[in-house]
C-alpha cells in the first residue's frame, strides 16, 4: 500500500527535480527534452505515456485542491471573527 502522501511528496521532487535541470524555463526544457531524446526508443515511448496521463490529469487537481485550501481556510476565519 502507498503512503497517503506519496502523491504530494513526488510532485514536490518533481518540481525540485525541474528546478535542477537549469537556470531558466528555456535551458530546463532544453536539458529535459536532450535527456528524453537519448533514452532508448521504447523507455520513451513509456515515459511519453506517464507524461500524457500526468499533464491531462494536473490541470483538474489544482483548482480542486485551491476550493479545498478555501473550504478549510472559511470555518477558521468565521471562528477569528466571531
Amino acid at each position: 500500500m502507498t503512503s497517503p502522501n506519496e502523491f504530494w511528496l513526488n510532485l514536490h521532487r518533481l518540481a525540485e527535480s525541474f528546478e535542477a535541470e537549469g537556470l531558466n524555463s528555456e535551458e530546463r526544457l532544453e536539458n529535459i527534452v536532450e535527456q528524453f531524446q537519448n533514452m532508448p526508443r521504447i523507455a520513451q515511448r513509456h515515459v511519453l505515456g506517464d507524461l500524457l496521463r500526468v499533464i491531462t490529469a494536473l490541470p483538474d487537481v489544482y483548482p480542486l485542491v485551491v476550493a479545498a485550501i478555501n473550504d478549510t481556510e472559511k470555518p477558521a476565519a468565521r471562528v477569528r471573527t466571531g
